[in-house]
Parts: structure tokens; sequence; C-alpha cells
């Protein structure tokens, strides 16, 4: 069996014992990453230069705090994080939601930036990972979101139970997409826009068959690393030039994302 197969039969046996392995060890990946390219000193640079508040983007004027160091920093807080998704963000941002989601919050980027954005809103940061969690707590703290609550699993139970019509649902939750949305019945997922990520690599046919669950109720739009992507604003003349592609940059393999937009308004 392969392993994308043995993960996903995983997931489909024991959803919450391999959901929270696989969060730990996307965590510790990334970790890893930054101390084996010793991106620390490219975030301290960063900081000292640019202070620690997004500069652009979807989330910008979020605080990052320093247990977020620990992640490669750059690309969050220049805001050119996952730019692909631009245009996937200003269709989210024509609406407005009682309700968000954010599964796999990780240390809260776009939840935080979510309830900034959305003060009225109730926004719910989901991850089962306890570093993620005490990251939520500190950037929940230094932005001064009251109205953003963290949690640890989501699954189709806890959307059948608690979603409320016309949510928006955030979800990058390390191929645990699949199970999460076709163990979910809750009608009001027709109203849900969803911005999901999708990882093939770890649950064979994860796009066609999260595109499948929505093709019904929602238009269904693909967006890639092929997707345009946006530079930076920022003097970053500070930077050697392959400093400031590193900043520039998520170091990532490849990556897809849908935008679920409801038929139903």
């Amino acid at each position: 069996m392969s392993k994308a197969l043995l993960k996903s039969a995983l997931f489909a046996v024991a959803p919450r014992w391999t959901a929270t392995r696989m969060a730990a060890r996307a965590r510790a990946h990334s970790h890893a990453v930054v101390r084996h390219h010793q991106l620390h000193t490219l975030t301290a640079a960063l900081v000292d230069h640019l202070g620690r508040h997004v500069l652009e983007g979807p989330c910008q004027g979020t605080v990052l705090t320093p247990m977020c160091d620990a992640e490669h920093l750059g690309p969050f807080l220049l805001g050119v994080y996952e730019s692909e998704l631009d245009r996937a963000w200003d269709s989210i941002f024509k609406r407005s939601y009682g309700q968000i989601l954010d599964v796999g919050a990780k240390f809260g980027y776009y939840a935080v930036g979510l309830a900034r954005r959305y003060p009225e809103s109730t926004v719910v940061a989901f991850d089962i990972d306890p570093w993620s969690q005490r990251a939520l707590r500190e950037m929940v703290a230094a932005n001064g979101v009251g109205n953003l609550e963290i949690a640890g699993f989501c699954d189709g139970r806890w959307l059948n139970a608690m979603l409320q019509p016309s949510a928006l649902i955030v979800s990058d939750c390390e191929g645990f997409e699949v199970e999460l949305f076709e163990g979910a019945t809750n009608t009001a997922l027709r109203s849900a826009t969803l911005l999901i990520e999708t990882h093939d690599s770890f649950v064979p046919d994860a796009t066609t068959r999260v595109r499948a669950r929505f093709q019904a109720t929602h238009e269904v739009e693909v967006f890639t690393q092929a997707s345009p992507r946006r530079s930076s604003n920022a003097d970053l003349s500070f930077l050697s030039p392959s400093e400031r592609h590193s900043a520039e940059h998520e170091m990532r393999g490849e990556q897809t994302w849908l935008l679920c937009t409801p038929h139903m308004v």
C-alpha cells in the first residue's frame, strides 16, 4: 500500500489520531526547514527593519508575535504569503459572514486576520497541535481580538452540530479535508463560502473528491502555484537578491486550493 493510500485509510479509521500526527509532523517539518536554511537570521533582519505588522495583503495590519518566528516569517510579514489567492480573497471579501471557521489554523495568520477584518463575526480557529494552540493564544492577545475562539479537532460531526448558514470556512488540514467535508451533511454547507487547500499527496484524488462534494451547490474555482503571484511593495534594499527571494517565497511543494462560492445567496 502506498503512503498516500495508508494515510487515507488512517483518516477514515482513526481520524483524530491521524489528524494529530499529521498536524504535528507538518509543524515540525516547517520548523526544521527554518533551521536547515538558517532563516532565523533573515527573520531577525526583516523584523528589525520592518516591525511585526503584516505590510499588505488580506491580513494587513496583523501583529506577528515572537512565537511566529519559528516559521518562515518573510512571506507572512510582507503579506505575500499564498498571494496566488489574491483574487480568491477579493471574492471572499465581497460578502459578510456571521461565523468564520479556520480549520488547521496553525499560528493564526488567517484566523486572526479575519477576526480583525470581521470584528462582529464569531471566528473559531481549529488546530489540534499544542504548539499551534499556544501560538494562537499569543497572537490573539497581541492583536486584541475578542471574537476568536481557539478549538482543537474539527470533524463532520462538529460541522453538523455547529455550522451556521452563510459561514466562511478556510481549511488547510493536511489531507483531512476529504474526511471532513464528505462526513458533513449539515444543509448550512450549501450557503457556506469555502477556501480549501487540498492535498493529493496525502490522500489520493483529494482535489477531485472535494470538488465533487461541492459541485452541485457551489461554483468551484481551482487555484494553483501557476496562478499569478504578487511581489512585495516593501523597501527590501537591506537584503541581498537571494535574501529577498527567500523573504518573498514560501519553501513548499505543489499546492492546490479550491474556492467554493455558493449558488445559494
